[in-house]
């Protein structure tokens, strides 16, 4: 069985009959405008999934014993079709985790996210004032994001606190996880900025520099010690040129789906290996695990490798 590999020390892309996980991008709608998103989120695809598609690829998903599936956006809970995939997936048994900024979470939502057992809602709270974190966040509102953060632990909903770094933030952390362990989050997670999308695009107003990130790591190992046992606060030890120097030595089991039905290599290349609107996830997956081996993915990688500044065009898909 799928799950079976993953117990298996040094299993291979190549030995999974399917992923492990999907990352599923289920819209490209926004209410913010943020100046750090990687998907360069606002406006709705024109080719944006049916609500039959989405569900046709839930069907897939469990049929394929994948047992975990990240829902995000765009802002996920503005799609029409949220809240039927949700329920299908969980009642189907798969492991679910909302990423979402939380400003559409009322009472109403953190009961019914509640009642759902997720595995989590991973919520971005770019700051520990309202300040930082609206300077990053256009249009964004930072007591809505506490709010949720409240109705959701209020649900015993597992919640979890995602901060991204930038120079106007980022001498914040240690304050921002002392209030995500107040409000009784399970995790806080952080990491380098990501130079895709709209980051790529701001990188040399948004980049920390050296010495911000060398106190910015020095504060969260100060933090885990303190809350060790208490609340998970973890630090991604890689940047995207990392990340992208090591997934091409050892591809993640996983899949990103993009809110068209797309399915993209990785976050820093541009390269699209399949359409889950128009092929089955099998097919799809094939195509992922042999786009790795591509002269064309391999090639582009190594100049991104010695230039990273080419991450800028992430975007801008390139069929395989």
């Amino acid at each position: 069985m799928t799950q079976a590999l993953a117990t298996i020390p040094g299993a291979s892309v190549e030995q999974y009959e399917a992923p492990l996980f999907i990352a599923w991008q289920i819209n490209a709608e926004c209410n913010l405008n943020c100046f750090h998103c990687c998907e360069e989120a606002g406006m709705a695809f024109p080719d944006q999934m049916s609500k039959a598609q989405m569900l046709d690829l839930c069907a897939q998903i469990v049929k394929a014993q994948i047992p975990y599936v990240a829902l995000s956006g765009g802002e996920p809970l503005i799609c029409p079709h949220f809240w039927d995939v949700l329920e299908y997936l969980r009642k189907n048994n798969v492991s679910v985790k909302i990423e979402t900024n939380g400003e559409f979470i009322d009472e109403k939502v953190a009961r019914r996210l509640g009642a759902l057992t997720l595995r989590s809602v991973q919520i971005s709270m770019d700051g520990a004032t309202a300040k930082s974190h609206e300077a990053l966040r256009e249009r964004g509102n930072w007591q809505k994001v506490i709010r949720a953060c409240k109705l959701l632990r209020d649900t015993s909903a597992n919640i979890e606190i995602v901060f991204v770094p930038t120079r106007f933030n980022i001498h914040e952390v240690g304050e921002a996880v002392d209030l995500a362990a107040s409000l009784q989050a399970h995790g806080f997670y952080t990491g380098k900025l990501m130079r895709i999308g709209r980051a790529a695009q701001n990188w040399q107003k948004l980049c920390p520099s050296d010495d911000q990130y060398r106190e910015f790591f020095a504060v969260l190992e100060q933090k885990k010690a303190l809350y060790l046992g208490r609340m998970k606060v973890f630090n991604y030890p890689y940047d995207v040129i990392e990340e992208l120097r090591y997934r091409l030595e050892a591809p993640a089991a996983s899949l990103l789906v993009l809110p068209n039905g797309k399915v993209k290599l990785i976050g820093p290349l541009p390269f699209i290996c399949g359409d889950v609107t128009v092929m089955p996830l099998t097919q799809v997956w094939r195509n992922y695990k042999k786009a790795w081996k591509d002269k064309r993915v391999t090639e582009f990688a190594s100049r991104v490798l010695k230039n990273p500044a080419l991450v800028a065009e992430a975007n801008r898909w390139r069929e395989l």
